[in-house]
Parts: structure tokens; C-alpha cells; sequence
């Protein structure tokens, strides 16, 4: 009885393809060639996991009133606390200058940097997901001096806006 070779790079190139090759019963290559040509790679485009239903969280979601309240009057408090006070009266009370101007602290308030498990945290994925999401260009980030990504909540909105999908009926 004839063994079978095995030949490694057809078996990885096969790994990459959407349906198995068949080999005839023979094996013979000009059935591999054209079982080969005809078979489609699978796609590489971003495919976004779909939010997962939980069944801790109420059909009202994670915000409770007294937040949904918050968020709704926000818009109209951010904007008055950034126009009519000023560092005056407190800087009286501190030595030296502020490490941030007034404008930047209600930019960081608003858009705060989140590590890697908030993000992940927030996308509902693992963290090596959040990793390849970033290698591929898809979420954006930067790194901290020690190498570490670091994300901004605006990344993550954008990035569920352009790739997120809804949850499942």
C-alpha cells in the first residue's frame, strides 16, 4: 500500500482557504492544482464581534437614572463651567501655576485615556482582540514611555461607530 505524502506548505495554504481541498482518491496534483485555483482566500477586512446580550444587565442597560440625568444636562454644565468661572479665586489657594490650563482639564474630564481592559472592558471583547484591532490600524491609540496602549474614549465611540455592528435579534 503506497503512503501518502504530506506535503507542509499545502497543508498551511490550506489552512487560509474557505473550504478544504478535496484530493481525489489517486492524489494526483493536477486534481490539487485545480481544486487550488478554484478555492476563494478567506476575507482579512475588519469583522466586528457583535455586542453579546447579558443576562445580568436590564433591558434599561448600565445607566441607572440619576446618570441617564447627568448625561442629558451635560452638554449645558460643561459649557457653563468652562465659560463663566476662572482659575482666579483658586489659584489663590495653590502655589505656582496649574499643570494643566482650564481648557485641557475639561478635554481630559471628557475624554478620558483608558487602559487596555477598559477598552476591552467597553468593546466587550478580550484584550488580545483590542491588540490586533490597534496592530491592524483599525483602533486607534498611543503608548505610554513603558510601550503601553493607552486609548481615548472619543478612539473607542469612533471605532464602534465606523465597525461596530448591532446586537442580534
Amino acid at each position: 500500500m503506497p503512503t501518502k505524502e504530506f506535503d507542509p506548505l499545502a497543508y498551511i495554504e490550506n489552512a487560509f482557504l474557505d473550504e478544504p481541498k478535496k484530493e481525489s482518491k489517486n492524489g494526483s496534483a493536477e486534481s490539487k492544482k485545480s481544486a487550488s485555483q478554484k478555492s476563494k482566500f478567506r476575507k482579512t477586512k475588519l469583522s466586528a464581534p457583535r455586542p453579546r446580550k447579558s443576562a445580568e444587565v436590564e433591558s434599561n442597560g448600565v445607566l441607572d437614572d440619576d446618570l441617564k440625568i447627568i448625561l442629558e444636562n451635560l452638554p449645558k454644565n460643561i459649557e457653563f463651567l468652562g465659560q463663566f468661572f476662572t482659575d482666579s479665586v483658586t489659584s489663590k489657594y495653590y502655589q505656582g501655576e496649574f499643570k494643566e490650563s482650564r481648557e485641557d482639564l475639561i478635554r481630559r474630564l471628557l475624554n478620558p485615556e483608558l487602559t487596555l481592559e477598559e477598552a476591552s472592558r467597553l468593546l466587550g471583547v478580550c484584550p488580545a482582540t483590542v491588540r490586533r484591532y490597534t496592530n491592524r490600524g483599525w483602533l486607534g491609540h498611543h503608548r505610554t514611555k513603558g510601550g503601553q496602549r493607552r486609548f481615548r474614549l472619543s478612539g473607542i465611540v469612533k471605532f464602534v461607530e465606523e465597525h461596530g455592528r448591532l446586537p442580534e435579534e
